[in-house]
């Protein structure tokens, strides 16, 4: 028969003294759980005789002597000793406390987890291609696990408890995964916790210093042995109908053709011809016969102010100003920034095209004239020039290539028509369709790219457009402005026309003048509905309807007749922006092959396995809710309980009179120093988001009216 009358715990570290008390707790994860040590304060003087180094890179031994545990058939007693040796730790900085007659130092000892953020590691595996993953590249979850195991260095492990995602009957969606991961000189530690962690599984360090992968939620049951108090959480899950995987903004790629535009004094962009500065030919407004980037007619107009100076100061600083302003605005915009006009294929309306450029050039002439918001003139003006837009934008019915919409008349799916151009907005800085990078191997959007017809200075001739060949414009001499949906070009873009010009009622010969280049690009935008909420892939999941709530029945005596409440709950939403639906449009040339037009479009639900991935989500957040058996209890002395999915918590407290006693928590934390395993999740995704932006240049230029 096993009895403990009395046990006299202790903890060793090399270099340490005198230990006074002692607390470690042991958790799920990749961050070193740390031991807090009262001691008696020793010298840190290495020429003082009884000077002791603590070790840098020592070991923790807790070790627990049990007296009169059993009887052995003598009747003689006998003493058990249970020990735990944790190796390679590194204590840290010592606070000290002083009292009036005492002084006790705590130092931090980390377990060897610290280790563990270091390292570099690459993998780049389960590429796939046009859907279909290449032999040589295809790694199962196990294998990778097993490939970040070893270059930590670790010489025992076990990952057989991945195995179930290879012959999952009972979930078939968690068959066979394979995930695609692109790691990248990354600690190798870090690479197994983000591979395991987000499919349910938990990285755990056992007491012999083996290395296991356990399924979160199963494992041993709390023993009842050596027990001296415990009991099961009170805190139940908060359970929903459903739960619903929300992905991130979901990328419509598609070509959009563009339009000039230059920024105003007002702060305002519009199309060039809505500027209140442009030049002016025999009395009307124009920019075909103005030289791009020097613009003649802005200039002279500038220069006449210039010439009037007396004594070096401008005759009328207003206009001189407002000149200076409007010339320094045009070299910097006009010809260098295009906006997103229409999707590929839209024929615009030529009716409200008008109306919309008559209020435009009624505009300019307002803020040329010095108008400004809150005046009459200028608000008055702007209205009718904005609903003259969105007017435009809306009766040239655009339509946004791959998603349909639902006639709330018919009931049928037809194209999706934009009403307003911001739905758009912010649009992309990519295009939608995934790459790996050349330099780096991560995986990445590929680039926007332009092309169509413009003047090329070095052939002293315009390209040919859209096409044959299409004309990319160079990614690096262009740059998305994406609150805009503005592209801006490092030198002006335009075309060369030859057409004959009017002079005093005569026309002139042909000759070279100026027109807006016909670009086009091709990108990713959100879409969102006219009240601002972007489309996000969306998969949806019922819970079994075991794990629901369902209301208490209510007691017949009532006197007042009880108002019936809603039953049951909505679903809980869970928001994962690495699951990101992309559509692509894509063209082809016609057969004159003077212009592309739409092919097909594709998108990537089923070649990047969407759902999969949402159902994998789906799978980690319900079993926070139909684990069991969540509780904790307190034993007396040393006990030897490794981490497995279920025990999720192991702490060892030793006190200032010699006392052990071991708290196991089982689907639970209990320890209030330590945070909760996802808090430290959070918090290592902070610390490599922070690092990752230190590590990047900010290479982003905006656009102001200096320059």
């Amino acid at each position: 028969m096993s009895e403990i009358h009395e046990g006299v715990g202790s903890v060793y570290y090399p270099g340490i003294k005198q230990i006074v008390s002692a607390s470690y707790s042991r958790s799920h994860g990749i961050t070193p759980d740390i031991c807090q040590i009262q001691m008696a304060p020793q010298t840190l003087d290495p020429s003082a005789p009884d000077y002791t180094p603590i070790e840098p890179d020592g070991y923790l031994l807790f070790q627990f002597d049990a007296k009169s545990v059993e009887v052995n058939s003598l009747g003689n007693r006998s003493t058990k000793t249970t020990q735990i040796l944790i190796q390679g730790c590194r204590p840290d900085r010592a606070n000290i406390r002083r009292s009036g007659s005492s002084e006790i130092w705590t130092i931090p000892i980390f377990d060897r987890r610290w280790k563990w953020k270091f390292g570099s590691f690459s993998g780049h595996w389960n590429i796939k291609k046009n859907g279909v993953i290449e032999s040589r590249k295809e790694r199962t979850v196990r294998q990778l696990a097993d490939l970040c195991l070893e270059a930590m260095g670790e010489k025992k492990y076990n990952t057989k408890a991945l195995d179930q995602l290879e012959e999952n009957k009972k979930l078939k969606y968690r068959k066979k995964i394979r995930p695609e991961v692109h790691w990248d000189r990354i600690p190798p530690a870090q690479a197994l916790n983000d591979l395991v962690t987000s499919l349910g599984f938990r990285v755990c360090l056992k007491w012999d210093d083996t290395v296991s992968i356990e399924k979160y939620g199963e494992g041993a049951l709390l023993s009842t042995d050596d027990l001296m108090s415990g009991g099961f959480e009170a805190d139940l899950p908060e359970v929903s109908n459903s739960v619903t995987v929300v992905g991130g903004i979901t990328m419509h790629e598609t070509i959009w053709s563009l339009e000039a535009v230059g920024l105003d004094i007002d702060g305002m962009w519009r199309p060039i011809d809505h500027l209140s500065y442009i030049p002016q030919v025999a009395g009307a407004g124009t920019w075909k016969y103005s030289q791009p980037g020097v613009f003649d007619g802005i200039l002279a107009s500038y220069q006449d102010i210039e010439d009037q100076k007396v004594n070096g100061v401008p005759v009328d600083k207003d206009e001189y100003r407002k000149k200076k302003e409007q010339y320094s605005l045009a070299q910097q915009t006009v010809y260098r920034c295009y906006r997103l006009m229409y999707p590929l294929g839209t024929k615009e309306n030529e009716t409200f095209r008008k109306k919309y450029d008559d209020i435009g050039y009624s505009m300019g002439l307002v803020v040329d004239l010095g108008n400004t918001m809150g005046e009459k003139a200028y608000d008055d003006t702007l209205d009718k020039y904005e609903k003259a837009r969105r007017e435009l934008f809306l009766k040239s019915e655009p339509v946004i290539p791959g998603p349909k919409k639902k006639d709330s008349r018919t009931g049928k799916f037809g194209d999706y028509k934009l009403e307003e151009f911001e739905q758009v907005l912010p649009c992309f800085k990519t295009r939608a369709e995934l790459a790996v990078d050349s330099y780096t191997g991560k995986l990445i959007r590929k680039p926007a790219i332009a092309a169509g017809q413009y003047y090329n200075t070095n052939k002293a001739s315009n390209t040919e457009g859209l096409g044959d060949p299409v004309q990319i414009v160079d990614g690096e001499s262009f740059e998305v402005i994406p609150e805009l949906g503005i592209i801006r070009f490092s030198e002006p873009m335009y075309r060369m026309v030859r057409e004959r010009i009017e002079v005093d009622g005569k026309k002139s010969k042909p000759q070279l003048v100026v027109y807006p280049a016909k670009l086009y690009v091709q990108l990713a935008t959100p879409l969102k509905n006219t009240v601002g909420e972007p489309a996000r892939f969306e998969y949806r999941e019922e819970l079994d309807k075991k794990y629901r709530t369902t209301p208490a029945k209510l007691p017949g005596n009532l006197k007042d007749k009880p108002r019936i409440v809603p039953t049951g709950t909505d679903t809980k939403v869970i928001v994962n922006n690495e699951i990101v639906q992309a559509y692509q449009a894509r063209f082809v040339p016609n057969k004159k092959r003077t212009e592309l037009v739409l092919k097909d479009v594709v998108d990537n639900v089923k070649t990047e396995e969407l759902e999969k991935q949402a159902l994998a989500v789906i799978d980690v957040e319900n079993l926070r809710i139909i684990t069991k058996g969540s509780g904790s209890g307190v034993y007396t002395g040393l006990k030897k309980i490794n981490l497995d999915g279920a025990i999720h918590q192991v702490t060892i407290s030793r006190n200032t009179t010699g006392g052990m006693t071991t708290t196991v928590s089982r689907n639970s934390e209990v320890n209030p120093v330590v945070p909760s395993f996802d808090e430290r999740q959070r918090r290592n995704a902070l610390k490599e988001m922070i690092k990752e932006r230190d590590q990047k240049i900010d290479k982003t230029q905006q656009v102001n009216p200096e320059g």
